[in-house]
C-alpha cells in the first residue's frame, strides 16, 4: 500500500546543480531528492535544496536481474519525476556526433526502468515525468518501450503483464529555451508523459523575441565595481532580487585571457578553414549561444567580451564571469554553486534551464487545475544566505598576467591567411600526410573540396614561379604585390622557435602574424576575389585570386 503525497513531491534524477529542480521549485514543488553521481553537483544540489543526499549512480536502479527492483523501491513514492541524463555522448561536439552512445542510451534507459516501476506499481501516486536532452538524443529513444526491453521481464510477471506489453510510450518535442523566458539559444529534447491520459503536456511559449546578451548584461554590476558599493543590483532575470556587490558571488574578478588565447580563439571564429563565420567579440544584440560544460578561451566555442580593463594584447577581451553565464542560463543571483571555477562552470554547462523548467512545471499546474506561482510571489528567502557557505570567486583585483604556460617543444602549426571560393592555403610545420614529422620541414598546402574527397595540394619552391605567371596575367599589380611580400620579415631557420617562444605575438616574423599580415595586404586589393583559371597548378578551375596570392606570399616566405 502507498501512501498518496500531500504535496507536489520532485524527485530529480541526473541532478547536476538543480536547475531541473529549481524551476519547478519556483512553482511550489518540494524536490524531495536529487540523485548524481558526480560529488560537487550533489553538494550545489543540497545547498540550494536543502537537502542531504550523497551521490548515486543512476544505473544503479538498473538492476541486478529483470525482477530487481530493490532500489527503485528505496525512493519515495512522489508525484513527479524529472531527469536530464547525461547527454555527453549524443553532443554533436562528441567526436562530430559519432561518439559512442551505449552509456547514454543506459543511463536513458536506466531512468525510464523507474518511470516504469513507479507508474505501473500498485496504487501509484506517480501523475507525471519529465526527461530532457540533446536533439540528438532522440534519433537513439524508442517510441515505445516494452517491459522485457527495460529489464523488467520478471517483474511484469509479477504484476500481471506479459514481458513483451508495451511498458512505456515515449512522446516529446525539441523546445528552445529561449521561448520560454531563458536568455540563451538551448535547443532540448523534451519528452514526457501525464500519466492519466498518456500525453505530453507541452508547455506554452512566452517569448516569441528572445533574449539578448545585451538585456542580461547590461543590468548587471560591472565586473570593476567597488568591494564597499552600497548600490542595489537587480537580478535581470528576477526583479525582485535587490542585492548588493557584496552579497552577489562569482562576478567582480578579472576573466581576461591571454592575447595568444583569444587570438586563437578569433581566428577559429572568424575564419575558420570549413566552418561559417561567428562574431568575435560575441555579437551581444542577439541571443547568447548554448553555454558550453566545459570553460574555453581559445576555441571556436569560446564565448569572449571586450573587457572593462582599458588594456590592449594580455587581457583586452575576457571570458564571462560564472555569475554571467549563471545569468545567462536563467539562475537567480541567490542560487549558488559550490567548487572551483571550472567545477561551477561545468556545474552550470551541464544544467537545464531553470525558465526552460518553470515552463513545464507551469503546464503540469495548469494540468491539475492550479495557478502558476505568478513572478512576484516567487520566494527565494531560503537561498538569501548561501552566498556565506560557497568559496566566492570574487576578489574585486585586476588580474596580472604572469603565468602564460610555455608552448610544448615541436608544436604543431596549420593556418590559412584567407578563406575563400571553398579553399585554404595553409602553412604548416608537418607534412600533411606524414604528420608524426613536426617542425622539421615547413610547408604550403592548398586544401579545397569538402567532405571526405576533398583535394589536398603540396606546393613546391619551383612553382613560385608558374604562379608568378598567373598571377601577372591578372588585374592583380603584381610587381607592387612582390614588393610588399619581399618586405616581410622571416627567417625560416627561427620560424618554429618564434612560434615556441613569442607568447605575448609581438615578434612580426610569429607565423601567426605573418598569417595574418598576410591576410590584411591580400584582402586590400580590390580584385583578390575575382576568379581566374588555375592553368593546371590546382586540380580545380576558377581559382580566386586571393589564394593564388596566399600560395605565392607564403612559398617566398620560406624560399627568401
Amino acid at each position: 500500500m502507498f501512501r498518496k503525497p500531500k504535496q507536489l513531491t520532485v524527485i530529480d534524477f541526473f541532478c547536476g546543480a538543480g536547475g531541473f529542480s529549481e524551476g519547478f521549485r519556483q512553482q511550489g514543488f518540494k524536490i524531495v531528492k536529487g540523485i548524481d553521481f558526480w560529488q560537487p553537483a550533489i553538494d550545489t544540489h543540497n545547498l540550494n535544496h536543502g537537502l542531504n543526499d550523497t551521490t548515486k549512480d543512476v544505473l544503479d536502479f538498473w538492476g541486478k536481474n529483470s525482477a530487481d527492483v530493490e532500489e527503485i523501491e528505496k525512493l519515495e513514492d512522489t508525484e513527479f519525476l524529472i531527469g536530464s541524463p547525461s547527454c555527453v555522448s549524443f553532443s554533436m561536439s562528441n567526436k562530430s556526433g559519432k561518439g559512442d552512445k551505449t552509456l547514454g542510451i543506459k543511463l536513458i534507459k536506466a531512468y525510464l526502468r523507474v518511470i516504469v516501476v513507479k507508474k505501473h506499481q500498485n496504487e501509484t501516486v506517480l501523475k507525471g515525468w519529465y526527461m530532457e536532452n540533446v536533439p540528438k538524443s532522440r534519433d537513439f529513444i524508442r517510441e515505445k518501450y516494452t517491459f522485457e526491453q527495460l529489464n523488467l521481464a520478471k517483474w511484469a510477471e509479477k504484476i500481471g503483464c506479459k514481458k513483451t506489453d508495451i511498458a512505456l510510450k515515449i512522446q516529446g518535442e525539441i523546445l528552445n529555451a529561449g521561448d520560454y523566458g531563458a536568455p540563451q539559444e538551448r535547443k532540448r529534447f523534451i519528452a514526457g508523459e501525464w500519466i492519466k491520459t498518456g500525453e505530453f503536456i507541452s508547455p506554452t511559449i512566452i517569448q516569441t523575441k528572445h533574449k539578448t546578451v545585451s538585456e542580461v548584461r547590461s543590468r548587471m554590476p560591472k565586473t570593476t565595481e567597488k568591494k564597499n558599493s552600497k548600490k542595489k543590483f537587480a537580478d535581470p532575470n528576477y526583479q525582485n532580487i535587490k542585492l548588493e556587490a557584496s552579497e552577489i558571488t562569482d562576478h567582480f574578478y578579472d576573466t581576461g585571457v591571454y592575447k595568444i588565447e583569444w587570438e586563437k580563439a578569433e581566428f577559429l571564429k572568424t575564419n575558420h578553414p570549413f566552418m561559417g563565420k561567428m562574431s568575435f567579440p560575441e555579437n551581444e544584440n542577439r541571443t547568447s549561444r548554448t553555454i558550453m560544460a566545459t570553460r574555453s578561451a581559445s576555441t571556436r566555442e569560446a564565448i569572449i567580451y571586450k573587457s572593462e580593463y582599458n588594456r590592449s594584447g594580455d587581457g583586452e577581451y575576457r571570458l564571462p564571469t560564472i555569475r554571467e553565464v549563471a545569468s545567462l542560463m536563467g539562475f537567480p543571483y541567490v542560487y549558488q554553486f559550490v567548487g572551483s571555477e571550472g567545477t561551477k562552470w561545468r556545474q552550470i554547462g551541464n544544467s537545464v534551464c531553470p525558465h526552460q523548467s518553470i515552463s513545464l512545471a507551469k503546464a503540469l499546474r495548469k494540468k491539475m487545475g492550479l495557478k502558476k506561482v505568478p513572478d512576484d510571489k516567487i520566494h527565494f528567502f531560503q537561498l538569501k544566505e548561501n552566498y556565506k557557505k560557497i568559496k566566492n570567486l570574487n576578489t574585486f583585483e585586476e588580474k596580472k598576467f604572469n603565468s602564460l604556460r610555455k608552448r610544448l617543444k615541436n608544436t604543431r602549426f596549420r593556418r590559412h591567411a584567407i578563406k575563400l571560393g571553398n579553399m585554404t592555403v595553409d602553412l604548416m610545420n608537418y607534412h600533411p600526410e606524414k604528420k608524426n614529422e613536426v617542425a622539421q620541414n615547413w610547408y604550403v598546402v592548398a586544401f579545397f573540396g569538402t567532405g571526405d574527397g576533398y583535394g589536398v595540394k603540396i606546393f613546391s619552391s619551383q612553382e613560385k614561379e608558374d604562379l608568378a605567371n598567373v598571377l601577372k596575367g591578372t588585374s592583380l599589380h603584381f610587381d607592387e604585390y612582390k614588393k610588399i611580400i619581399s618586405s616581410l620579415p622571416v627567417n625560416v631557420s627561427s620560424l618554429q622557435e618564434v612560434y615556441e617562444q613569442d607568447l605575448h605575438l609581438k615578434q612580426e616574423s610569429n607565423p601567426i602574424l605573418l598569417l595574418k599580415n598576410l591576410s590584411q595586404i591580400i584582402s586590400s586589393y580590390k580584385c583578390h576575389k575575382e576568379v581566374v583559371s588555375g592553368k593546371g597548378i590546382l586540380q580545380k578551375d576558377n581559382i580566386p585570386i586571393a589564394q593564388l596570392m596566399s600560395a605565392y606570399g607564403l612559398l617566398s616566405l620560406l624560399n627568401n
